[in-house]
């Protein structure tokens, strides 16, 4: 028998280049054809060939290429041919300045994916270490368009800084060339804009972008420094002169709704405008790009327009405002006791417009006059004769919103004088007064009134006379300006702080400086720290006569980001209340419950960072019960940002009122609250419950108060709500859950729906893990003691539920 060996198949060829893009540097090149050939021909589209397997090949020109292979063996030949499958690029990026490699990967650390424009970059987490794709992964974008900058990392908390060497010098610079930085953040998506002010901006050549990312609370803060766990990768940007009209866009917030209306219009426009004109609606403008607050002289509706403008064109937004005036009540006398103006003199003004009794309060606030800070001013009024009148029977006030916030308390009395028909008195203005146009309020009352003008209330009840609004131009003191400001809450859970001028003698300039590198030239400020800390603020004002400064040193405390809800557009001024009526207890279901409050609570209490946020689902009914400090049956109301975006809409936005008032003495306040449809859902969300007085004859109200009123709360008291909805509640999807206080000495509760076994997991910064238990389902609160842990920082993780919180123990 004789035995023929079977021949050998031919080829079939097949090849890859590790990179198919190259910059100057040499290709390599992989055969992977099959059958097992014995010679291979390659010819790289340049004019050079090799025999080798594996070849590597550099290209002496930029170009696009053809590459063949031709693989043979004892039984024959097969070729392939790609065709245009190699770039060679003469653009490259400048070298880069440091090349960070990973020094101790673990756990999933790094990134995994990179999409920016034209960018889609898969790649191995950490343990790749540094990887340079600048070659070959380019974006375009254009200077002061964002883009969307979308990163994929392990499903642990990450420190992420992106940086691009914006003026070509081969050097990243921080902080001018930090275009993103995330601190603690899981696979974030974020608008990256390359600003067209950058100074020496190189256009339209490659620039090396550098992605950096760690564990979060690592030691690699900067553009070299190498990661210990994580990674960095580098790609290029080519930036593109803007050509295109702005696209134009503000917000508005209302930072007071009642007498006067103040607004102020967050300038939102990209795409480099140039000038801008706003258009109140009113008669006045403004071509600042970010205008100062505005404050709506009478009531009506306005169309708000900002037009933007760059060379290339312009474009034009449209919002509306609604301004309106709470009015004082009264009834313009009696018939034997008439109770009005007949005339008003003060500095330009001279009134003698007709007026009649039953009129209680008449609007002049066209008529205006200016003063000047510091001087003296004489007042002067008439009113009719009483008919059994033997002298001193009417009484005459003067009010002046000297801090323009739109309530006149009892530090902005100018004066009181008591008479017949003429009354006439003298007033300076306070130091304090701010300068701009603001508000005089004239007020005249039988002296058989028992009770005085009051400090605060609009309708009084009492009232028995009339009232009269003008217009005051305030001017400076003639002298340089004394320097004084605050922070609505110094605080923060959100990163977000508001700042408010109170200088003093006029000022028309400020220089802030936030103590993180950012600074402000705009009056009221409100700046968003990038991470947590300490941090302190100075200000420095200027007017004609000289400038003066003022620093506090750690003033401002940033406990965490974005685990709160966004500043409210307005909060009542705060103070100090000795009422009855002071919220005692506040609950909700089981989802949130606070008890008593110290004697003489503040008006005003924000407790949105202070207390930990109730988990309510969306379109569920809960109990809701409400008591003040002795029941002394307040009304009350219960308010929801339900769209987030820091207005509490009095009416669409109002969950509970208990009104009428009274209710009877002793009575807690019961009844239910349901988040509406439009609630939006895993956000913190501003909660704002008010106890008030009623303003008519009987104590009742003339209409649901405005959530930002002071005149009328008793006390209003500011918490945090978290809705989800019952779809994923009832399917077990992953629901909010908050870890509170934090930072914490050691004692921690977690507020969430747990109805299942919880794992909890703490990890160091290292991503060890240094704590893990195991919970029993409840709903509410589970409560971790992790005192035994030293200061730190730490990520605390619930497998069971998905997500991660930044944890620091102090």
């Amino acid at each position: 028998m004789v035995v023929l060996a079977t021949a050998p198949p031919r080829p079939q060829a097949r090849f890859a280049a590790v990179d198919t893009v190259s910059c100057g540097a040499a290709l390599s090149f992989r055969d992977q054809s099959l059958n097992a050939p014995t010679q291979w021909r390659w010819d790289f589209g340049d004019g050079q060939t090799s025999a080798q397997q594996h070849p590597q090949h550099t290209y002496a020109a930029a170009g696009t290429y053809t590459v063949k292979l031709r693989a043979c063996n004892a039984a024959g030949c097969d070729s392939l041919t790609k065709a245009g499958y190699v770039t060679v690029r003469a653009d490259a990026p400048r070298p880069a300045p440091c090349t960070p490699a990973t020094t101790a990967y673990c756990c999933g650390y790094g990134l995994t994916r990179v999409q920016l424009g034209s960018i889609d970059r898969r790649s191995p987490d950490g343990q790749g270490g540094y990887e340079d794709f600048s070659c070959g992964w380019r974006a375009t974008l254009t200077a002061d368009r964002p883009a969307t900058l979308q990163l994929t990392t392990g499903a642990i908390a990450h420190d992420v800084r992106v940086y691009l060497d914006l003026n070509d010098d081969g050097q990243f610079t921080a902080p001018a060339e930090l275009l993103y930085q995330g601190l603690a953040v899981q696979s974030p998506s974020t608008p990256l804009t390359v600003p067209g002010t950058a100074p020496g901006l190189v256009y339209n050549r490659p620039l090396r972008l550098r992605i950096v990312a760690d564990y979060a609370g690592s030691a690699a803060t900067g553009p070299c420094s190498a990661p210990r766990q994580g990674q960095v990768e580098d790609y290029s940007v080519v930036v593109q002169p803007n050509a295109a009209p702005p696209a134009a866009a503000f917000a508005v917030t209302y930072q007071q709704f009642c007498g006067p209306v103040r607004v102020s219009f967050a300038n939102q426009t990209t795409g480099a405008a140039t000038a801008y004109a706003w258009d109140f609606g009113d008669g006045t403008t403004s071509t600042l790009a970010s205008p100062p607050a505005h404050t709506f002289a009478r009531a009506g509706m306005f169309e708000v327009r900002l037009v933007a403008h760059n060379a290339a064109g312009r474009d034009t937004a449209w919002q509306r405002a609604c301004p309106t005036y709470c009015t004082p009540g009264g009834t313009g006398g009696s018939t034997s006791s008439p109770t009005y103006f007949t005339g008003v003199r003060l500095g330009a003004i001279d009134n003698q417009v007709p007026r009649t009794r039953g009129v209680a309060y008449r609007d002049f606030t066209a008529q205006y006059t200016t003063l000047q800070i510091g001087q003296m001013y004489q007042f002067e009024t008439h009113s009719p004769l009483d008919s059994w009148s033997t002298g001193g029977d009417k009484r005459v006030t003067l009010l002046l919103d000297s801090n323009q916030d739109g309530f006149f308390t009892a530090s902005e009395y100018l004066g009181t004088v008591t008479g017949s028909t003429v009354h006439v008195a003298s007033f300076q203005l306070p130091a304090a007064t701010k300068v701009g146009a603001t508000r005089l309020r004239a007020v005249v009352q039988s002296t058989n009134t028992a009770t005085p003008w009051p400090s605060t209330t609009c309708t009084p009840s009492f009232f028995q006379g009339a009232t009269e609004d003008y217009t005051v131009v305030v001017l400076p003191a003639p002298g340089r300006p004394r320097a004084l400001f605050s922070a609505e809450l110094p605080t923060s859970c959100t990163g977000t702080v508001q700042f408010r001028d109170s200088t003093q003698h006029g000022p028309t300039s400020w220089r802030w400086r936030f103590g993180d590198g950012d600074s402000a030239a705009v009056q009221h400020p409100r700046h968003t720290y990038a991470a947590p800390g300490t941090y302190t603020v100075s200000l420095v004002v200027r007017n004609r006569f000289g400038a003066d400064s003022l620093t506090r040193t750690g003033y401002v405390t940033i406990r965490s980001l974005n685990s709160g809800p966004v500043p409210a557009a307005c909060r009542p001024a705060p103070g100090t209340t000795g009422s009855l009526r002071a919220i005692q207890t506040f609950r909700i279901g089981s989802a949130l419950s606070y008890g008593p409050q110290p004697l003489n609570a503040p008006i005003y209490r924000d407790e949105t960072c202070a207390t930990p946020a109730a988990t309510l689902v969306r379109g569920t009914s809960y109990q809701l019960t409400m008591a003040d400090r002795y029941n002394a049956g307040a009304a009350a109301f219960v308010w929801l940002d339900v769209n987030n975006d820091g207005v509490l809409d009095p009416v669409a936005e109002l969950l509970y009122d208990a009104i009428p008032f009274p209710v009877p003495f002793g009575t807690p306040r019961t009844g239910t609250l349901t988040l509406p449809a439009a609630t939006v859902l895993g956000q913190p969300l501003r909660l704002r419950v008010m106890f008030a007085n009623g303003t008519l004859p009987n104590g009742d109200f003339d209409g649901v108060p405005a959530p930002c009123s002071q005149r009328d709360a008793d006390q209003v008291r500011d918490f945090t709500v978290i809705a989800t909805s019952a779809t994923a509640s009832a399917a077990g999807a992953v629901p909010v859950w908050t870890a509170f206080p934090n930072p914490s000495t050691g004692a921690v509760s977690l507020r969430g729906d747990f109805r299942q076994f919880t794992e909890v997991e703490v990890h160091d910064v290292l991503g060890r893990p240094v704590y893990r238990r195991r919970l029993s389902a409840v709903a509410g609160e589970l409560r971790l003691d992790l005192t035994s842990l030293p200061r730190g920082v730490y990520l605390l993780r619930l497998p069971t539920y998905g997500g991660n919180v930044r944890l620091l123990l102090e």
